[in-house]
């Protein structure tokens, strides 16, 4: 058989056995997403913006606490044992998040907040480090872009549906009805995810012989130094905690820029969120086809700015006449999130394949590590931005941001020798 053959034959492979960890993966992303934008919304129609700051900063700090105990995990054991486990997890986060969504009890809300990304964050070294066991290295820029589809459309789903959800009440009950809904719909998916997880496949534990992280963040942060030695690693790392950063920060002001500023419904604001997972599903398939594993760094700087001007022409469009600001604000957000799609998968991928097999798991908590890092600075910045000026001047500091990184990328790659 020759090389083409052998690696058709395990790309078809790694295909059958791929199904179940993508429906297990959009399940869970589609729960995820489903429960916490029904959450900020309420919290924004109750006029507790703060509260947007606090659910983002619970879901940060398990990824934050708990990453390098899960890349151990992931490294130490079968992978699906790992998924198996998570997933049950899953159930009893929504459980109390179901409890607290029917109550109106925000502490039930965030606590069930909490929990849904501390399963998030066991869950993400183990089903992530196990794309480059599925596929063939020339593969898995192309499976990480499929990947990035299947969770896309369970976000896009997940926020549109939670907008739809609310909005089957009225402001007087605080949605009642919506919230019963919400209830129903996040226990039966959590419970349907665990019994697809029993069919992700089984691969042998890696059985790395390094201690547990007994110091959490603190074995983060050393991993993290000492892979700045692995220049373009580094660099890798670095742009996903700023896409997640950004990302977190976007979607924050999201909320408040339609609820508040623009007086859309709930419905509408999520729409505007989907139009910007949309863009990254669209940019998720360019990134495929443009880039590859062993040439990404080129992409950096012109996907960033790309990034940039997109939101802050979100930021602008409330200066336009009212006839004019959603059509122009969907534009520039599927805009930005196509730039941002393709400036995050070629990224995923290379830190998905550069480590060595016994250590994926590690750096890939590594990575996760920094994005959450980057999304808890995101809901301080929310908090401070929410209190001092208003959504659209908000989105143009967001944007600005972006276009200053843009500018870093493109002064480091220059100086540098090892692009890739």
């Amino acid at each position: 058989m020759g090389f083409d053959q052998q690696l058709a034959s395990q790309i078809k492979q790694g295909r059958s056995k791929f199904i179940a960890m993508a429906v297990t993966y959009f399940l869970g992303a589609f729960n995820d997403n489903f429960f916490k934008q029904a959450a900020l919304l309420l919290a924004v129609s109750a006029g507790l913006n703060q509260l947007q700051g606090t659910a983002t900063i619970l879901f940060a700090l398990p990824f934050i606490l708990f990453s390098a105990g899960a890349g151990w995990l992931a490294d130490r054991y079968s992978k699906k044992y790992v998924v198996i486990g998570v997933k049950l997890l899953e159930l009893v986060a929504m459980l109390i998040g179901a409890w607290g969504m029917i109550t109106l009890n925000w502490n039930g809300i965030l606590a069930m907040v909490f929990i849904m990304a501390l399963q998030s964050t066991l869950f993400g070294p183990a089903i992530n480090g196990s794309i480059p066991e599925l596929y063939p290295y020339e593969y898995v820029t192309k499976a990480n872009a499929l990947l990035k589809l299947v969770t896309t459309l369970a976000i896009l789903m997940g926020i549109a549906f939670a907008g739809f959800a609310i909005d089957q009440g009225n402001s007087e009950t605080l949605y009642q009805a919506g919230r019963t809904l919400v209830a129903g719909v996040v226990i039966t998916v959590s419970a349907i995810g665990v019994l697809f997880s029993f069919g992700v496949v089984k691969r042998p534990a890696q059985g790395t012989t390094a201690p547990f992280p007994w110091f959490g963040p603190l074995n983060s942060a050393k991993d993290l130094y000492h892979l700045r030695q692995d220049k373009p690693l580094f660099l890798a790392l670095l742009g996903d905690a700023f896409f997640y950063f950004m990302a977190s920060l976007v979607v924050l002001i999201i909320n408040t820029l339609g609820i508040q500023q623009l007086h859309y419904s709930s419905t509408v604001t999520s729409l505007l969120i989907v139009a910007l997972m949309v863009g990254i599903c669209v940019g998720s398939f360019l990134a495929a086809k443009w880039t590859s594993v062993d040439r990404w760094t080129h992409i950096l700087a012109p996907a960033s700015c790309g990034l940039g001007l997109g939101l802050v022409l979100c930021g602008l469009t409330p200066q336009l006449p009212e006839a004019f600001q959603l059509p122009t604000l969907i534009v520039a957000l599927v805009i930005s999130g196509c730039c941002g799609g393709v400036f995050i998968i070629p990224q995923s991928s290379f830190i998905q394949v550069r480590p060595a097999a016994h250590e994926r798991g590690k750096v890939i908590a590594v990575s996760n590590f920094g994005a959450f890092t980057g999304i808890l600075i995101s809901g301080q910045l929310f908090a401070w931005l929410d209190l001092t000026t208003t959504p659209a001047v908000a989105m143009c500091v967001g944007g600005g941001l972006t276009l200053g990184v843009a500018l870093v990328f493109k002064m480091i790659l220059k100086k540098e020798a090892w692009r890739v």
